[in-house]
C-alpha cells in the first residue's frame, strides 16, 4: 500500500536523528550492523543481529509514530538482500531505473560507516548491492530516456541542436527553471540567459547553480533572434513568445514549452526555421520512455536474482566456516 505524503512528513529523519538513532545501535550487543535509507519517498532499516532482539519495537520506540504501522514491510534474512539489491537497482523506484537511489544509498553507507554502524556483513551487502545497481544499469535500458518534464526537455534539445554550443534563454525562475537549468549544466551548456520579471529570485538562481546571466522580461523580444534555443517555463497567463516576435527568422531557433498556459503561441510553429515542443510533447515522450523501462524489469529481476544467489552461496559457506 502506498504511503500518503501526510505520513511520510513525519517520517523524515535529518541527519542528526538519523546519527542518533545509529548511536543507540551501538548501544545493543545484539546489533552488529545498522543502516537507514531515507530519502523523500522511503524510510528503510536494515539490521544485522547476532542474538534474538525485538528491533520491530525498537524502531517503533525511536520512530514514536503509530501512524506508519500500517504502511510499513518487514523482511528477514534473504529477503532482505533481495529488497535491498532491487532497491539499488532502481527497480522498486517510483521513477524505474531512476539513479539518484543508488547515489543516496551510497551515502546513507558512507554516513553509517562515519557512526561506526557498518561491520564486515554489511560491507560485503553493500559493496554486492552496488555491483548489481552497476550490472542492471550497464545491462539493460531501464534507465534509458527522460521521465520528468525538465529532463525530456532538455534531452529534446540535446537532440535537436549542440546545447554545449548553444546560446540558451530561460525564461522563468522558479523551481522549473531550476531544474532545467541544472540538467542543462550536465549537458555542458554555458551560454544561458535567464529571463524574468523578478531579478532577485534570477540572481537567487544564478547564485544556486553557479550559470547564467540575468535579462529582464522586457528585454526578451530583442534577445530572441540571437538564441539557439529557448526554454519557456514561467507563470504567465498570456504568451510571452508570440509568433510576431520570430518573424523573419534567419537561423534555426529550437522552442520548448514547459508551462501551462503556454508561454509561447502555437502559431511559432508555422514560421521559418522554427522547432516548437509543449507540454504534450513532452508528456508523450516520458510516457514512452516509462514503458520501455518497464519492459526491462523481467531483465533487470534476473541480474537480480543471479546476484542474490551469489551472495546467499558466500553467505551460506560463511556459516559453516564460522561453525
Amino acid at each position: 500500500m502506498a504511503c500518503p505524503a501526510a505520513v511520510r512528513e513525519k517520517l523524515v529523519l535529518d541527519v542528526q536523528r538519523q546519527k542518533l538513532f545509529l548511536q543507540s545501535c551501538r548501544e545493543h550487543s545484539q546489533i552488529s550492523d545498522a543502516l537507514i535509507l531515507n530519502t523523500c519517498n522511503r524510510l528503510e532499516f536494515y539490521f544485522c543481529l547476532v542474538e534474538d532482539f525485538d528491533i520491530s519495537a525498537f524502531i517503533d520506540n525511536f520512530i514514536s509514530y503509530n501512524g506508519w504501522n500500517e504502511y510499513k514491510r518487514t523482511f528477514h534474512g534473504i529477503e532482505t538482500t533481495a529488497h535491498l539489491f532491487s532497491v539499488a537497482a532502481g527497480v522498486e523506484s517510483q521513477i524505474i531505473g531512476e539513479n539518484e537511489i543508488f547515489s543516496q544509498l551510497k551515502s546513507a553507507y558512507s554516513f553509517a560507516i562515519h557512526c561506526d554502524t557498518i561491520g564486515f556483513m554489511f560491507h560485503r551487502l553493500l559493496h554486492s548491492a552496488f555491483r548489481v545497481a552497476k550490472a542492471v544499469r550497464t545491462h539493460t535500458d531501464i534507465n534509458t530516456g527522460a521521465l520528468s518534464i525538465a529532463q525530456a526537455a532538455v534531452e529534446l534539445a540535446a537532440d535537436n541542436s549542440d546545447v554545449s554550443k548553444a546560446k540558451v534563454s530561460v525564461i522563468g525562475s522558479g523551481a522549473n527553471a531550476e531544474l532545467v537549468i541544472k540538467h542543462l549544466i550536465r549537458k555542458k551548456a554555458k551560454d544561458i540567459t535567464i529571463v524574468a520579471r523578478n531579478k532577485d529570485s534570477a540572481e537567487r538562481l544564478i547564485e544556486k547553480t553557479t550559470v547564467g546571466q540575468f535579462l529582464p522580461l522586457n528585454g526578451l523580444e530583442n534577445h530572441l533572434p540571437g538564441a539557439d534555443v529557448v526554454f519557456a517555463a514561467a507563470a504567465s497567463q498570456k504568451p510571452l513568445v508570440t509568433a510576431a516576435n520570430l518573424e523573419n527568422r534567419a537561423k534555426p531557433l529550437i522552442l520548448i514549452d514547459l508551462s501551462v498556459p503556454p508561454n509561447i503561441e502555437l502559431n511559432a510553429a508555422n514560421m521559418k526555421n522554427i522547432k516548437l515542443f509543449n507540454i504534450d510533447s513532452l508528456n508523450e515522450i516520458i510516457g514512452a520512455n516509462n514503458r520501455k523501462r518497464r519492459t526491462e524489469i523481467p531483465k533487470a529481476k534476473t541480474l537480480i536474482a543471479e546476484h542474490l544467489q551469489t551472495f546467499s552461496r558466500w553467505h551460506e559457506n560463511l556459516k559453516v566456516a564460522l561453525r
